[in-house]
């Protein structure tokens, strides 16, 4: 279930590291960007610069740079644009209040500035829509009015390729799920292919299908970009993982551990200099482990594990950890750990859903059904309360069906229980979830463990058969159809299976 929660800012830089920032960036290895400005002509590098971070999501790092813009030349209108862009960081227009409030009172001084273009002009407009009214008009309004200004500046001016990708990753933030989700990520993907092709180191255009294809649907679409994106911004950590939302949706286990491993260290480099790599590093850190959780290595994830712990005491969110425990209990079955796990002591109760929903499972495959019980109840109503506050429904809908569907099973009502899961399962393929961080175990995953555990092998077959169509490679559904076929005396299929794991390295040794 884990991976619904965005993880939070990390670290907050003093100003006095902004110029040094700003000038670092100028040197890394970010793509090849260009957005012509009215500016003065000394600080037109420094601005592309900005945005080559923008493209990259590092958003603390491109407001440094904006700044220094701004204050090297006061009459530049776009570079508020810029800041009061990256201050929405991946959200947008439903960011946080306290985000929305800090960015509009930076832009506010600026809205009485003219820009000296009407393209610029029109950059600045649009913004102020995303913006605009941000205490009372909701956000889904507030995004339809700021995408509507982004589509008349990319039909105004064609050649704008900046225009079009920012139109297109709004495309993206607002799709949502379902098959209404999946055909606007198709339309972002028909903006963003040809400059793909056009602009192959433009890091924008690499990276922005990369989020666009991060279904099982769209995934493979997304391979030529996923490995040109760490090459193409080499120095900004985001690009050297992202490559590893497609590694992890297509199975490619040793590229997304190699993708992340280079993010990380990168990252670590950023915060050794004072720069902001914090939260790059840590979710680098969370691909790792569930790559080597996949491959069956064990040991080498909880080493991450141990990292992450580390890290999580200079003052990180405090959920880092549990998480992190939380995606090892579920791939390793280790549901005696996972009965122990706690929420913080200073989590607010709708944000614990993911400690009671762990909770739920393990204590139904330890056989306790009064405890599963218990949890299942405080995941219904931590979980609802999340949804009225943050969102999420239809992601929170599919684990409540797990969570529901496993304290049956250990009640005895087994059939029940498998029927949820393929309702579960029937629900995920008829209407494609988008999940923020990693990917939680297939619901026709699940169902296959109960079908073997129930002695219909046939069935469980065609279940793990199904998750991996979801989800391939997948050290779980591999090994659960391995034994199903053995238990079938396929021993076709069940060599198969065995070669599938061992061609990507993993272990053949089956979990408890």
């Amino acid at each position: 279930m884990v991976g619904v929660r965005p993880l939070a800012a990390l670290f907050t830089f003093l100003i006095v590291c902004a110029l040094h920032s700003a000038k670092a960036a100028e040197r890394d290895s970010l793509g090849e960007v260009h957005f012509p400005t009215s500016c003065r002509s000394e600080v037109r590098a420094r601005f592309d610069s900005g945005i080559a971070l923008l493209h990259s999501f590092e958003f603390t790092e491109a407001k440094q740079a904006f700044g220094q813009v701004e204050k090297d030349d006061p009459r530049c209108v776009i570079a508020a644009w810029g800041i009061a862009l990256a201050t929405t960081e991946r959200a947008g227009a439903d960011a946080p209040q306290k985000a929305l409030a800090q960015g509009w009172a930076q832009l506010q001084p600026w809205l009485n500035i003219k820009a000296k273009t009407e393209r610029e002009q029109m950059y600045v407009d649009a913004v102020r829509a995303m913006y605009g009214g941000y205490e009372r008009t909701p956000g889904a309004k507030r995004w339809r009015i700021y995408l509507a200004d982004m589509q008349k500046i990319r039909q105004k001016y064609p050649d704008d390729v900046n225009a079009s990708l920012l139109y297109s990753l709004g495309l993206v933030w607002t799709a949502g799920s379902g098959q209404e989700g999946l055909a606007r990520r198709r339309t972002a993907l028909s903006i963003l292919m040809p400059i793909f092709k056009q602009h192959p180191n433009n890091p924008g255009a690499a990276h922005y299908i990369i989020h666009a294809a991060d279904t099982a649907e769209l995934a493979p679409e997304a391979l030529p970009a996923a490995r040109e994106y760490a090459a193409v911004a080499s120095d900004a950590p985001h690009a050297l993982h992202m490559p590893s939302h497609i590694f992890n949706r297509l199975g490619f286990w040793n590229e997304s551990i190699q993708t992340n491993q280079a993010s990380a260290r990168v990252a670590a480099d950023w915060n050794k200099n004072g720069r902001e790599g914090r939260f790059d590093e840590l979710h680098a850190l969370n691909n790792m482990e569930y790559g080597y959780l996949q491959l069956g290595q064990d040991e080498q994830a909880y080493g991450i594990i141990q990292q992450i712990d580390a890290l999580a005491k200079t003052g990180s969110d405090a959920w880092l950890s549990i998480d992190a425990r939380i995606y090892f209990d579920v791939e390793t079955h280790n549901w005696q750990d996972a009965m122990k796990i706690e929420p913080p002591t200073e989590s607010k109760f709708e944000e614990n859903f993911d400690a009671f929903w762990i909770r739920t499972i393990a204590a139904a495959e330890l056989g306790e059904p009064h405890e599963a019980k218990l949890a299942l109840e405080d995941f219904r109503k931590s979980s609802e309360r999340w949804v009225q506050a943050h969102g999420w429904g239809d992601v929170l809908h599919v684990a409540l069906v797990e969570a529901q569907a496993w304290t049956l099973f250990v009640q005895g009502e087994r059939d029940k229980a498998i029927a949820q899961l393929r309702s579960a399962g029937q629900f995920e393929r008829d209407h494609p979830l988008y999940y923020a961080d990693i990917l939680p175990r297939p619901t026709a995953e699940m169902a296959g463990d109960m079908l073997l555990r129930t002695g219909r092998p046939a069935e469980a077959l065609v279940a793990y058969k199904e998750a991996l169509q979801f989800a391939p490679n997948r050290l779980d559904s591999l090994l659960g159809a391995m034994t199903s076929a053995k238990r079938l005396r396929n021993a076709q299929a069940a060599a198969e299976y065995a070669a599938k794991l061992k061609e990507e390295g993993a272990t053949l040794a089956l979990r408890p």
